[in-house]
């Protein structure tokens, strides 16, 4: 189709993309630096963030409860009498983590809405995107308006790593569930021996109540003498000591590096050696019988039929009045959590979880950290099923964080009834203000919250502003890395820029503190660093009293602490993602986007204003022993 007049135009630049034409208006999918007039997207996109959640959270309720041949999605996606697969779907979870498809949809929302307010009539699309060329000229066409597209000069495409994960996914669905069985088979299921048979009966008629706690965070110092104390808990493990019945816990083994599954066995059988009749420890796994996991194989093909019926639905991703459809942006993750490794792997969590209620007794109670993941779904709905009366009790462990869609919903899915509504705990339990008023700002029932102690944060009792005033020269920077290699090139990048504008001429020294989990690789990018530094492997809680200002990735929880200790920290903005930082929503929060943000920044810090009753700190556990009955 031939272009108009470019004056009526909307030119969308990609990553290394220039335009010299003409346009009605230039913007950049990519990056917060764009030269007056154009425009960034990402950077408009903060801006219009909180209505677009409002839009997609009421959009994802909506699709749910499409129909389909005459019945809705969560109707032919139900599973057992209280429980619809929807809820374990990639969609209905709502996670940022590990998919950058959330972010795009918001950001092609941003784009809609710059295109209509400048009375465009035609796109034009300069980069190597296959997605999003797809996406924009199918909008194009229902609009009937012009649409071109400029390939980028190869050089500027993302190199992508063809490891074995990138493999797979080539394969149908269920070759990666395959895969998914005997990778597991080989590091995890061949270390356990699963409860028999014989146990079983003993085991539901016990007095006793139910904990599932992630695992390997533990004290390690503790458990080399066979004690386990989880770092979840901390001093909660007084609260439970009091407990006039029976403990098993349920640990639920997430990789972690340098702590195999294997590493996680052995600690689970010194912890039961050592304990009293008042504790039993169990790992999730100890309950996948080989019955177990035939019915886990049979209800993953259950779940790859029904998806089968829902191929109509593609039809439906796009907001309401919107003609603009994304779903080349979330058909993979979509079509993994019906026919892959996802399904297998939530069809497992959910045999396991089905098998460990009708196991163990959770009576008057049972407890669980929360994140709302799929696994939650399927615990919860788990001992509805076979606890009749037991309360479920889950606990809320760290930052609630605005964009992090897993935790909110649209309000009126919270309110729903049947066998396809939303498995929720009878108590969701909140250690935070923001996370009580986000939760209530998301229209959660009143009656299902609970408010308990933060007992994984006590250590910042006694720490609120206690940092001295921040000196006017020969200060300390502290630079926080994150673990991922996109968000510490930002980091670096602008830090350089600052350094070689004079940025950093306030400053006398620069530590660098590393993630935990950074590769060596990772370190590279310090190297090559031209301002004089120095690398800091000591724990945060020993550097606070040495530095002065803090400068970080955003997804780092990092910069909270140090503000919470009074330290001046700024933060840069979310890179190819949302914004999840502990920090979004508080007043006085520094995003840098671009180095005149950063050295306006370094050269005068301000403190976040971090309410010093953010955390429910009284130590005397009185609300976790109201809730527990102790």
């Amino acid at each position: 189709m031939n272009m108009p007049d470019q004056n009526f135009t909307l030119v969308l630049l990609d990553e290394g993309a220039r335009w010299e034409g003409s346009a009605k208006i230039v913007a950049h999918w990519t990056g917060y630096e764009a030269p007056s007039p154009q425009v960034s997207i990402p950077l408009l996109m903060e801006d219009k963030a909180l209505q677009i959640k409002k839009e997609y959270l009421a959009w994802i309720h909506d699709l749910g409860r499409t129909k389909i041949q005459g019945q809705t999605v969560t109707k032919i996606l139900k599973i057992f009498d209280n429980l619809s697969y929807w809820w374990l779907t990639t969609l209905a979870v709502k996670s940022p983590y590990g998919s950058d498809s959330i972010y795009s949809v918001f950001k092609l929302r941003t784009l809609e809405s710059v295109y209509f307010d400048n009375e465009c009539s035609g796109l034009i699309y300069c980069g190597n995107n296959a997605l999003l060329d797809k996406t924009l000229k199918e909008w194009c066409e229902k609009l009937g308006h012009c649409y071109q597209r400029y390939n980028v000069s190869e050089k500027y495409k993302r190199p992508i790593k063809k490891g074995v994960r990138w493999w797979l996914k080539k394969f149908p669905g269920w070759v990666q569930a395959l895969a998914y069985l005997i990778k597991n088979w080989y590091l995890r299921y061949r270390y356990i021996n699963s409860i028999q048979t014989n146990d079983v009966g003993p085991l539901g008629k016990e007095n006793a109540v139910t904990i599932v706690n992630y695992f390997p965070n533990f004290d390690q110092e503790k458990a080399k003498g066979n004690q386990f104390y989880s770092n979840y808990w901390q001093s909660l493990h007084s609260v439970f000591d009091e407990i006039p019945v029976k403990i098993n816990w349920v640990f639920f083994y997430f990789d972690n590096a340098g702590f195999s599954f294997q590493n996680a066995v052995h600690f689970l059988k010194g912890f039961n050696d050592n304990s009293s009749k008042k504790h039993q420890y169990f790992i999730l796994e100890e309950f996948l019988t080989f019955p177990v996991l035939v019915k886990a194989v049979k209800l993953y093909f259950c779940i790859y039929s029904k998806g089968k019926r829902l191929g109509e639905l593609r039809k439906e991703f796009c907001f309401s009045g919107s003609q603009m459809n994304f779903f080349p942006f979330m058909e993979k993750e979509w079509k993994v959590s019906l026919f892959g490794n996802l399904a297998m792997n939530n069809a497992i969590k959910i045999a396991m979880f089905n098998a460990m209620a009708k196991t163990l007794s959770a009576s008057p109670w049972g407890l669980f950290i929360w994140e709302n993941q799929p696994w939650d779904m399927a615990l919860i709905s788990a001992w509805k099923r076979h606890q009749k009366n037991t309360k479920v009790f889950a606990s809320q462990h760290s930052f609630f964080r605005p964009f992090d869609l897993r935790f909110v919903s649209d309000s009126r899915g919270f309110f729903e009834t049947g066998g396809e509504a939303m498995p929720l705990p009878d108590k969701l339990c909140i250690n935070n203000v923001q996370g009580l008023s986000l939760i209530r700002e998301a229209g959660y029932p009143e009656d299902r919250i609970a408010k308990v102690e933060a007992v994984r944060y006590f250590n910042l009792q006694g720490k609120y502003m206690t940092k001295k005033q921040t000196p006017e020269r020969e200060r300390t920077l502290l630079v926080i890395m994150g673990v991922a290699d996109q968000e510490n090139r930002f980091l670096f990048r602008l830090l350089e820029d600052a350094s070689s504008r004079g940025g950093l001429d306030k400053y006398k020294q620069v530590f660098i503190k590393p993630h935990p989990s950074l590769s060596s690789e990772g370190l590279g990018l310090v190297y090559e660093s031209k301002f004089s530094y120095s690398i800091k492997q000591q724990s945060l809680s020993e550097l606070w009293e040495l530095v002065d200002v803090v400068f970080g990735v955003h997804s780092t929880g990092a910069a909270w602490e140090a503000s919470w200790n009074g330290i001046p920290a700024i933060v840069t903005c979310a890179i190819d993602s949302l914004n999840l930082s502990p920090l979004s929503g508080l007043s006085g929060v520094q995003f840098v986007a671009n180095v005149d943000d950063l050295l306006e920044q370094l050269n005068q810090p301000s403190n976040a204003q971090i309410p010093k009753d953010y955390f429910y700190l009284e130590d005397n556990h009185n609300m976790w022993k109201a809730l527990l009955n102790v």
